[in-house]
């Protein structure tokens, strides 16, 4: 299933208007209807949401981005975009983080989200040393 395809679905099934999913996901209207559409108004090309903004859909529509990457197909484009490479650590941690189960990514991020408050992870780095979340990906790939 395409992400529009989703959208719409979650929208038809729990009787909300696109204004509402718009404000659950933090998304304009505007941007909702294009999404659902598929296709960018100003190039004509396939929309190709970020990470991040499906992490917002997933979010909004009471998933977790895993449960939402398992429902899109194979044929929906994912735009990532990265900074820099990730060192042999971060790929562990990327490796391992991926084999937990839901319960165990919600409990890993609950810890991040309190690290990140308490002054130890600022500005996306730890002592300002290492990132943990984010970052400027400039690759496209096909989520499968």
């Amino acid at each position: 299933m395409r992400l529009g395809e989703y959208m719409k679905m979650y929208r038809t099934r729990n009787k909300i208007s696109m204004k509402e999913l718009a404000d659950s996901c933090g998304f304009s209207k505007a941007y909702v209807g294009m999404l659902e559409k598929g296709i960018n108004p100003t190039t004509g090309k396939p929309v190709s949401p970020t990470i991040q903004t499906l992490e917002k859909i997933a979010r909004g529509t009471g998933q977790d981005l895993d449960s939402l990457l398992k429902i899109l197909d194979g044929g929906q484009p994912v735009t990532i975009s990265r900074s820099m490479p990730l060192d042999s650590e971060e790929i562990k941690l990327v490796d391992n983080y991926r084999e937990l189960n839901a319960e165990d990514k919600d409990f890993l991020w609950s810890v991040v989200r309190r690290l990140c408050g308490s002054g130890i992870v600022q500005n996306n780095k730890i002592n300002n040393n290492y990132g943990v979340v984010g970052g400027n990906f400039n690759s496209e790939v096909t989520i499968g």
